[in-house]
């Protein structure tokens, strides 16, 4: 015999009609509520490290100018929109990220300020942009190490490499960029780079090799510094790194002197050690290991500049 099939419940005709009326009342809050919503809870597309970070870093306002409208960001999938023909350089010098901002008006309604703020990534990468970027342009006192060029202001703090280009004559380049580099001082508080050398005499140029610092494979994330010293230009170079990594490094040096045969002595004076080489190339040059460092300076070997070392040694212990 077969069972009866039961049907199904069914809502009462005044509930059905309930539902149907609420429903776009539903839909259209949703609407509307949606209008007014965070963007930086919504993100439709993963956000590259350091983007928001830097976005934050902007304050309300800078040398009495306020901020004009958001900040926009880039990442490396979309920098060349911002300064196509250069973004390559950018991203192989360690870009992470970008954020613009625009402060005041310059009465032509464009912003009297605007900041580009990149996060290189390392201390080391926003150095070597600033100082690529900056030429023979006069030094600021902003931040960790800034310049100055007849439209405001470039430095670096940490990671962080700053160009500020002011469209106010009247405005105070450097104030602005003091202001900034104190907001950036707040997240940052350890630059996390020293560009101290041996003083060696007037310094003339600075510059910074990333990769293969004379062609040799095992000397990257140089600084390299001329200076004028007894009517005479001589070089001197800086790596840094943990005492391990500078072992490692002065080990390479001698595996290249021995391979190439090339003569050097290693001369010990007091708690310092000295290498000094006769290059057929580069002629007598030297340099010796540190706690934390390794300063190499292209001349021979003598007791003034053995001075001038443990000095240093000394002052940076």
């Amino acid at each position: 015999m077969t069972e009866p099939v039961a049907e199904s419940p069914t809502a009462p005709f005044a509930v059905r009609l309930a539902l149907i009326v609420l429903l776009p009342l539903i839909a259209l809050a949703l609407y509307f509520d949606g209008q007014h919503y965070d963007p930086d809870l919504v993100q439709l597309e993963p956000r590259q490290a350091g983007a928001s970070v830097a976005g934050d870093l902007f304050p309300p306002s800078l040398a009495g100018l306020q901020r004009a409208g958001q900040v926009r960001r880039f990442d490396k999938e979309n920098l060349y929109e911002y300064i196509d023909g250069h973004a390559e350089y950018f991203i192989g010098a360690g870009f992470r990220a970008l954020a613009v901002g625009e402060y005041g008006d310059s009465g032509n309604g464009q912003p009297a300020l605007v900041v580009n703020l990149y996060d290189m990534g390392a201390p080391l990468n926003a150095f070597g942009v600033l100082v690529d970027e900056a030429g023979d342009q006069e030094s600021a006192d902003v931040g960790t190490m800034g310049f100055r060029s007849g439209q405001g202001v470039s430095f670096i703090h940490g990671p962080y490499y700053v160009q500020m280009s002011l469209f106010d004559d009247a405005l105070p380049a450097e104030e602005a960029g003091a202001d900034l580099a104190q907001s950036l001082a707040k997240e940052v508080k350890d630059p996390g780079l020293a560009f101290r050398f041996p003083d060696l005499g007037r310094v003339t140029a600075t510059r910074f090799v990333k990769e293969s610092y004379h062609g040799l494979e095992f000397l990257n994330e140089v600084l390299e510094r001329s200076f004028e010293r007894n009517g005479k230009e001589i070089r001197a170079f800086l790596a840094q790194g943990s005492a391990a990594e500078i072992g490692k490094l002065v080990a390479a040096f001698e595996a290249f002197f021995k391979e190439d045969e090339m003569p050097y002595q290693r001369i010990e004076q007091d708690e310092l050690v000295f290498f000094s080489i006769e290059d057929p190339y580069e002629g007598a040059w030297f340099f010796a290991p540190l706690q934390a460092s390794l300063v190499g300076v292209y001349a021979p070997l003598d007791d003034q500049l053995i001075a001038e070392i443990e000095k240093f040694a000394g002052n940076n212990r």
